[in-house]
């Protein structure tokens, strides 16, 4: 079986890195598509390596969500957001179940990274909080699950966990930037989507390759 999961991981990772070249295409099937595939073939990796159902629960929420935001407009964004806040509780119940809260009470770094966690969640809710609207109140919930899942991750021994759930906090964040406080025109958008998909497909593939390590 693993020959089979190896293909099928270089074929994620092909697909991962060839979406940077249909960024700049405008919102339709083919980029819905291409951008669903490195994820979608990434819970395929993890179900033939036999990790836990919660991962590959994790991935297939989050590929829902990149199914959901490779579109335009409001239905597809909460739907979007709906799908991660999903995938975020699966991720910290994963992290719940492989680790043990008591790692992170006993090394200092894993503290102060739980604090900075928290401290980057209020923040973001309250730099939000106008822009997003009648949306503040799922930002809140999102900016919550995200920190939980980010605290969670530093109960398990591996510090490939944390930097996976780390990588995925930081590409939230500048998304959630990104859609409520820049206009389309904003000369940042451009990179800050070069952003958003490096540190969030890169998170994926490091929590999976994690995960799946710990679980063999």
């Amino acid at each position: 079986m693993e020959v089979p999961a190896m293909i099928v991981l270089a074929l994620a990772l092909v697909a991962g890195l060839s979406y940077f070249a249909i960024l700049p295409r405008p919102a339709g099937h083919v980029r819905a598509i291409w951008k669903t595939l490195p994820v979608a073939l990434l819970a395929f990796y993890a179900f033939l390596m036999e990790a836990p159902a919660l991962l590959v629960l994790a991935l297939v929420l989050s590929a829902l969500g990149d199914a959901f935001l490779a579109y335009e407009g409001e239905k597809n964004f909460i739907g979007g957001l709906s799908s991660f806040l999903l995938a975020h509780i699966a991720y910290g119940a994963l992290f719940y179940e492989i680790g043990d809260l008591r790692f992170l009470t006993g090394e200092t770094w894993r503290l102060a990274a739980a604090g900075l966690s928290v401290a980057l969640a209020v923040l973001l809710v309250a730099f939000l909080w106008r822009p997003a609207a009648r949306l503040a109140p799922a930002v809140l919930a999102y900016a919550t699950a995200i920190a939980a899942m980010a605290i969670l991750s530093l109960g398990v021994p591996a510090v490939a966990v944390f930097v996976g759930a780390a990588l995925f906090l930081s590409s939230d964040a500048v998304l959630a930037v990104e859609t409520f406080k820049m206009e389309k025109s904003h000369p940042m958008r451009w990179l800050a989507a070069l952003y958003v998909w490096a540190s969030y497909f890169a998170a994926q593939v490091v929590l999976t390759l994690a995960v799946v390590a710990i679980a063999s």
